[in-house]
């Protein structure tokens, strides 16, 4: 009788040749295995390959299902791109579009469009303009999508005007709980990423249609655009009805405030003959610093020239004493004498130099024809001692003059003294007159400042409020996407072929290290510790 076939070669051990042969070890002669045999795994491999196929084929049917179950996904790509400032016709230096600017040329501008890209406001108004509502979000959500060329003929509702205007004219958009939901649901499916070191943003959109997707990707775009010149008209009307506002209240305090400066001038008069220190209005003629002239007002004036003039009496006198008393300390020395100045400049005393000159030169020319005993030479000499006797007189008779003068010049000193005094009291006096005109006057050209700033500010507002342009524009639209994006055939198809693959090889593993049957000769050597002596090859009825 033949003994049935098993599943793995049965060894006859040489110690206990009457041992039944068995494929299964009793837990006292089993010993714990040592390492990882790969020889025993790919025989297990090898006996169970039909497990792995029918795996890799599970997978292949399960890939091959959710690809035909999966909604397929469409993408539309639009690239935007930021300047580093908006584009104007009018040319702007305020700190306000200053800081714009540097704001737009930061790193944060780009972050931020990036996130109002996918704001549900934005994405609302989005399903508003495309009319995406109408249908009750089923061109949206892809409900009622059955075939490509269903979807290429999904119709284009015209955007309502008249919403929106009347929404812009309260300042504030509202929507409709739809809009709300579906713009929420078409969050999901925007996605702007930044382009690394660039100023340029790809803006994705996900759909089932791929009209749908390309029809987003422009819309969400454009809306975008759209929506920030209109928030900035927005903000251009409300600051010009503003400004209108401030002029209005500004021009009214203008007129008063020169009303005032104007009564004020018509009851102090004498207020503006100071002129230094008051504000000229810039609308009232003849008041301020105006009034008096370039250096100040007629007072000023006044006290600039006794100023002036006191100086110079001192400094004669000064000059003068000096002097006198070189003249006292030279006593009657001519030829010291005549090096004071005021002796040397005196005309009586020139006219008697010149005397004495003319006489010793004519003795110079008679001494070469005659003797000195000549009566020409004695009475040339005679004359001589007379023109130099004149000379004395008028030198000596020059301190007294000195002295006069002196005494005249501090005559003339006191009496600048007083009216200096005099008129610096009246200076006083007009100067406590001015002090309300100055501040009517400081008021009045205060508020002509304010005035004509806020005139300039609704002139630029006008020339800019109607300028449609901004930072961010389109510059790649979207074409058509024809293949879809997800689920991918070729990643679905290898995901469940390794899938498969793995849970195969996963359950052949699993079964092997759960098996404790010997199947080689090499595991029954190294399970019972002896050697093998013949081995019994596994047959086949």
């Amino acid at each position: 009788m033949i003994n049935p076939p098993t599943s793995a070669t049965v060894a006859a051990a040489g110690p206990k040749p009457n041992s039944p042969t068995s494929s299964y070890l009793p837990p006292e002669f089993a010993e714990p295995k040592h390492g990882f045999d790969f020889r025993q795994l790919w025989h297990s491999l090898i006996e169970k390959i039909w497990i792995v196929a029918l795996c890799v084929l599970a997978g292949l049917f399960l890939a091959l299902g959710y690809l035909a179950r999966t909604p397929k996904l469409y993408q539309g790509h639009t690239v935007l791109e930021v300047e580093f400032q908006e584009p104007t016709v009018v040319s702007t230096e305020d700190s306000t579009s200053r800081m714009r600017s540097s704001f737009l040329a930061s790193q944060e501008a780009m972050r931020t469009i990036e996130q109002n890209l996918t704001n549900q406001t934005l994405l609302a108004r989005v399903v508003r303009s495309e009319g995406l509502a109408e249908d009750g979000g089923r061109a949206l959500l892809g409900q009622n999508i059955t075939s490509r060329d269903a979807s290429k003929a999904t119709p284009r509702p015209v955007a309502s005007p008249t919403a929106n205007k009347i929404d812009n004219t309260i300042g504030v958009t509202t929507f409709t709980p739809l809009e709300e939901a579906l713009g929420g649901a078409a969050a999901g499916m925007v996605k702007p990423v930044i382009r690394r070191g660039t100023r340029l943003i790809d803006l994705y959109v996900t759909n089932r249609d791929p009209a749908m997707a390309q029809r987003l990707a422009e819309a969400i775009g454009r809306e975008y655009i759209r929506n920030s010149i209109e928030r900035r008209a927005s903000f251009s009307q409300d600051a010009l009805r503003y400004l209108l506002e401030e002029e209005d209240r500004l021009k009214i305090n203008l007129q008063k405030s020169e009303a005032a400066v104007a009564e004020y001038k018509a009851k102090t008069p004498d207020a503006l003959q100071l002129g230094g220190g008051t504000a000229a209005t810039g609308s009232q003629t003849g008041s301020g610093a105006g009034a008096g002239g370039p250096r100040g007002g007629v007072v000023e004036d006044k006290l600039q020239d006794l100023n002036t003039k006191l100086t110079t009496a001192k400094a004669d006198q000064i000059r003068l004493e000096g002097e006198l008393k070189q003249i006292e300390q030279a006593g009657e020395n001519i030829d010291a004498l005549l090096a004071v100045p005021s002796i040397s400049s005196s005309a009586l005393v020139n006219e008697a130099r010149r005397s004495v000159t003319q006489v010793e030169a004519g003795i110079a020319t008679l001494a070469l024809r005659y003797k000195e005993k000549h009566p020409k030479m004695m009475a040339a000499r005679a004359a001589l001692a007379e023109a130099k006797e004149k000379l004395h007189q008028a030198v000596m008779a020059q301190p007294e003059i000195l002295r006069n003068a002196i005494e005249q010049t501090k005559a003339t000193e006191a009496s600048l003294q007083g009216v200096l005094q005099d008129q610096q009291g009246v200076a006083v006096a007009l100067n406590r007159a001015a002090i309300g005109y100055q501040e009517l006057a400081r008021q009045a050209e205060t508020d002509r400042a304010l005035y004509e700033s806020v005139l300039r500010q609704i002139k630029d507002t006008n020339l800019t409020k109607d300028v449609k342009t901004n930072a961010v524009s389109v510059i790649e639209h979207s074409p058509l996407p024809h293949s879809p994006v997800s689920p991918s055939p070729t990643k679905a198809i290898a995901l469940g072929l390794l899938g498969g693959l793995a849970a195969g090889l996963a359950f052949v593993l699993g079964a092997d290290m759960l098996d404790r049957s010997i199947k080689t000769v090499d595991q029954a050597e190294a399970t019972l510790g002896l050697p093998v002596f013949a081995a019994v090859p596994e047959t086949i009825n």
